[in-house]
């Protein structure tokens, strides 16, 4: 299971390893992308076909994870032979709330010890203060 919160930014990398050459393709419900990443005119798209071996996918969610808290199904366009494989799963996304907020506030907190040496008035090293 994967999990994002609402809005937070997504990018899913997908890319068929060498098997027998036929195409499948990757669904997932209520989430659209961009066909060509790099191009802001080109369609959107909830399904990417065509998936064959040695393709590679870049996959960023258009504006992030769903508004909408809840489980979305995310799976290979097969179906009958596909999903009936165990070729599906869920995208969790969560309501930012409390842990969110926490989580985001300990990155931020953890980047600045990490960048800049922390120490007193008299510049002696904090005890225990990653440097």
């Amino acid at each position: 299971m994967f999990e994002a919160y609402t809005g937070e930014r997504v990018m899913i990398r997908y890319l068929m390893s060498a098997d027998k050459p036929r195409n499948i393709s990757f669904a997932l419900h209520g989430h659209n992308w961009l066909s060509q990443p790099d191009d802001p005119f080109s369609r959107r798209i909830s399904v990417q076909g065509a998936v064959s071996v040695g393709g590679v996918y870049n996959i960023e969610l258009e504006n992030g994870a769903s508004e909408y808290p809840g489980d979305y199904l995310y799976r290979s366009g097969s179906l009958r032979w596909d999903v009936e494989s165990g070729m599906w799963g869920i995208f969790r996304v969560m309501k930012k709330g409390v842990k969110y907020r926490c989580q985001c506030a300990c990155r931020t907190l953890g980047s600045l010890w990490k960048r800049k040496r922390i120490t007193n008035t008299n510049n002696v090293k904090i005890k225990g203060v990653p440097v």
